[in-house]
This record gives structure tokens, sequence and C-alpha cells, in this order.
């Protein structure tokens, strides 16, 4: 039987479970009675674009006073594949979707205004299945006069794939004249993103290499090919060179990041936090496999998400181009440490990311494996 398109209510608390499976009940599937993945899903014209899909979540249950409900807030969030013949949600996507479902429980704007995201933490339990969409339940640890805190735990069949903490600050106190200032300088002599090739002209010139065999060009094209449309615009400086053997080089990238002009100026500005989230992770972990001479496409090393970790510094807006500046850290005891900073294009330090990852060698021959 093909896999449910509901969040299996087996194993939660009675009270998410009767929530979560009152809103299945009531879901429009479309024909064939399974949920459509990937590009599929906007193949028929809906309005949700790539980008909406993987950073938005649509409301269950909300625990306010103003309802009569008590407990948990729940949401549910539809699932991604991280890419061309990958079984895994992309972990981007779950930090997105995470934050998301938090700010919907953050108290009103008052005369402190907003609260913003100031800092996130979160782990990947296990690999997410993209047959299943998520279950969000989110904790309201604490609201407090200037800071709040909440704690979201994704689920799927009932088993915790993915926590977080995030902690949100109300914008007044972000603005205080008080505030001391500081920041690592932003990189110098980096090429502008207009100069840079889009992700459609690097892989183009991946398959036009004369260096690769036929066989990698072969595996390259079917990747390409299968390739859902990437939500976001990202170039980046010097792409790495998918081929069947790469030099060693330092473990930096540069890339410059940017949502797609039809994204933009349509006031979703609680949205741009979950969209760097999002964008954040792409690249991030595989910097720690250059000074080794790896790459994904080459199949010799296995990668995973174990955490990830977003300091906001500044109110960021993606609308605009974004330097992301990463830097391998250390490899051992099969996992890897990076870390990356982002700025805006006049130099101002936005956010800080830091990420540990599982980094395994694939022994010839060896099956593939979802798990950790």
């Amino acid at each position: 039987l093909p896999p449910s398109p509901f969040p299996s209510v087996s194993g939660m608390p009675p009270n998410i479970a009767l929530a979560v499976a009152s809103h299945n009940h009531g879901m429009k599937l479309p024909e064939g009675g399974q949920q459509r993945q990937g590009a599929d899903a906007e193949a028929d014209g809906s309005p949700l674009s790539a980008l909406e899909r993987v950073c938005s979540v649509e409301t269950v249950q909300l625990a306010t006073a103003a309802s009569g409900r008590t407990g948990a807030d729940i949401f549910t969030g539809v699932t991604a594949a991280e890419g061309a013949f990958s079984p895994r949600v992309f972990g981007g996507q779950l930090c997105a979707q995470a934050l998301v479902a938090a700010a919907r429980t953050l108290p009103p704007a008052n005369g402190g205004g907003a609260r913003r995201c100031h800092s996130m933490h979160s782990y990947f339990l296990s690999a997410g299945d993209v047959s299943e969409p998520f279950v969000f339940t989110v904790e309201r640890l604490r609201d407090g006069g200037s800071f709040s805190q909440r704690q979201v735990v994704a689920r799927q069949r009932g088993e915790a794939v993915f926590t977080m903490t995030a902690s949100y600050q109300s914008e007044a106190t972000w603005n205080t004249p008080r505030a001391l200032r500081y920041q690592l300088a932003a990189p110098e002599g980096v090429p502008p993103p207009e100069s840079l090739p889009t992700q459609q002209q690097t892989w183009e010139g991946m398959l036009a290499d004369s260096r690769l065999d036929e066989s990698a060009r072969e595996s390259v094209r079917r990747r390409y090919e299968a390739l859902p449309p990437f939500p976001l615009d990202i170039r980046f400086v010097k792409p790495i060179q998918r081929l069947a053997e790469m030099e060693p080089r330092e473990p930096t990238q540069f890339a410059w990041v940017r949502m797609p002009e039809s994204f933009m100026g349509d006031g979703r500005e609680e949205l741009h936090e979950a969209v760097v989230a999002y964008a954040s992770d792409w690249g991030l972990l595989e910097t720690c496999c250059l000074p080794h001479g790896m790459n994904l496409s080459q199949r010799r090393i296995r990668l995973a998400s174990l955490d990830h970790t977003i300091y906001f510094h500044h109110p960021v807006s993606p609308c605009e181009w974004l330097l992301y500046h990463m830097q391998g850290t250390s490899s051992s005891g099969e996992r890897g440490l990076a870390q990356g900073f982002i700025y805006s294009r006049d130099g101002q330090l936005k956010v800080s990311v830091f990420q540990e990852g599982l980094m395994r060698v694939v022994e010839r021959h060896s099956a593939p494996r979802s798990k950790l």
C-alpha cells in the first residue's frame, strides 16, 4: 500500500491525536488520494510557490484561552525532498517550518513592537520521510517583558524526528541606542552576484565539462533533469566541481542568496527568518568535505545534519542579496562542524550559523541507508 498522506496519530498524546485526526478528516486530497510532492505539487497551477511550500504550516489547533482550548499548539506542514533521488527531507525545511509554527503562537505586538527570533537551536533526531506530512507541536515556555521562548517538536507517524528551541525578542530592545555594537568584518573582494552563474548555468557547465567521464556525465544529467524547481536564487562564487575526482581545497565557500522576485514585496516579513533558516542549510555541511577532496555527487561520503543553530543579530530581509560565508571548522569522529556568516550587501553581519553533521565514508558497494 502507498504511504498514508495523513500524519499518523499513533503514539501521540490523546488531545493531540484527536485534533490531528479531526483536521485530517477535512483535508482535501488531489485526485488519486495521495499527497503530491516536490515539483508535482506546483505543476497544476497551485498558488503555493516552491518557497511558500517549504516555509508554510497549517494551523490545526491553538492553545488560546479565547478558543477554550488548553495544551499544545498544533500545526501541519507538507514535505519536500532535499534533492533528486533523495528519500530524506531537507533539514532547512524543518527549521523554516518550525520557526513559522513557533511565531504563530507569539503574543500580539504591544508598545515594544513585534517579537522576532534572535536564536534557535535544533536537533535532527531521525531522517524525515517525504511521503508523510509533519505534525508540529509548540510549547509556550515563557512570555516575558522582552523575550519569549518556544519549544517545537516535529513528528511523523507519532515519532519525534526534529526538535527546536527558539527565543524571540521585542523589536524595541533590538533597536535601543544603548546597545553595544561590534561584528566580524565582511569578507572583501567577493565578486557581485550579477557576475556569477545561476544554479541552472552551474549544472549546464558541469554537463559540458570535458573532464567528466560518460558514466559520471549520465549520472549528473539524470540528477539535473530530476531536480524540482529550487525555491531560492543561490549563486556560488566557486561552485564545487562535481566530477569523479576533485582536488582537496580550503574548507571555505561563498554564495549569494536571494528570494525569487515573484516572492518579493508581498508584506511577508514574518517569513523572512524562516527563509533565511531554509537557505542556511544549503551547502554548509558539504564545506567540511572540501579538504578531503570529496563531495556528495561522488557517493563516497554520506552527510546528515545532527544539529543546527542560528543567531539573528539584526532583522534580515532575503528580498535583497545576502552573502553567505561558509567555513568547515573540524572533521573528526565521523562528524563535521561548519559555521556560516550571512552579511547584507553593505557589509552588516545579519546572521551566524553553526551546524554539526554526520560525515560517514561509504564503503564501496554498500547499500544506501536513510537512518543514522
